[in-house]
């Protein structure tokens, strides 16, 4: 059922581009990190049942900052910037490079983060080196495998496999199979999220 899963209605908080704003926010946060196509914001769409939460572009990579969003008045999601696809300037990417990783290691209220990846690939340098840097302050994290009806059944072992094995991966856990289209797994990333929150 449509937004089941949320008590209260969602609310955008701030777009913070500067690392200026996210310090305002009072809430326990858990943030979403991927590529820029890999459907981050199809996803948060999907948890809170609300089409027009995260803005979905034709266009990957537009996102220039930190979005927050108030769930349930308890707790936020942070929508981090896209990486991989975008075309933007290297000084561009030096700057969100900056505003992530100093969010990362100084937001106190961060309790884990998503890392989002397309299960048809699997993890690869870029998740390698966000899983790292995370283990480095001490931030959990956990994969969640995107796109999950793009493939078979029978394809998903195979294809979870790639998530295990590398001390960097077997780091985050087994990784949260999901489909933002189907809604497939939606309840099983809600329920790792409460859990960031009641523990």
């Amino acid at each position: 059922m449509k937004g089941k899963n949320v008590a209260a209605p969602p609310r955008f908080l701030l777009f913070d581009p500067t690392g200026e704003g996210w310090p305002k926010i009072a809430l326990p946060q858990v943030a979403f990190s991927g590529r820029s196509n890999v459907g981050k914001s199809s996803l948060l769409n999907a948890l809170v049942g609300h089409s027009r939460l995260a803005r979905v572009g034709k266009t990957p990579g537009r996102t220039r900052g930190i979005a927050f969003f108030e769930i349930e008045g308890r707790f936020a999601f942070a929508d981090l910037p896209g990486y991989g696809f975008a075309k933007v300037s290297k000084a561009e990417r030096e700057g969100w490079k900056k505003l992530v990783e100093g969010y990362f290691s100084a937001c106190r209220l961060l309790r884990k983060v998503y890392i989002l990846v397309d299960i048809r690939r699997g993890p690869q340098e870029d998740e390698e080196m966000l899983a790292e840097y995370l283990s480095s302050y001490g931030v959990p994290y956990r994969f969640v495998g995107m796109k999950a009806d793009k493939v078979k059944p029978r394809e998903i072992p195979g294809l979870s496999s790639h998530f295990a094995g590398e001390e960097w991966l077997a780091r985050g856990g087994p990784p949260v199979l999901v489909s933002a289209r189907t809604k497939a797994g939606i309840d099983l990333l809600w329920r790792d999220i409460r859990a960031v929150f009641s523990s």
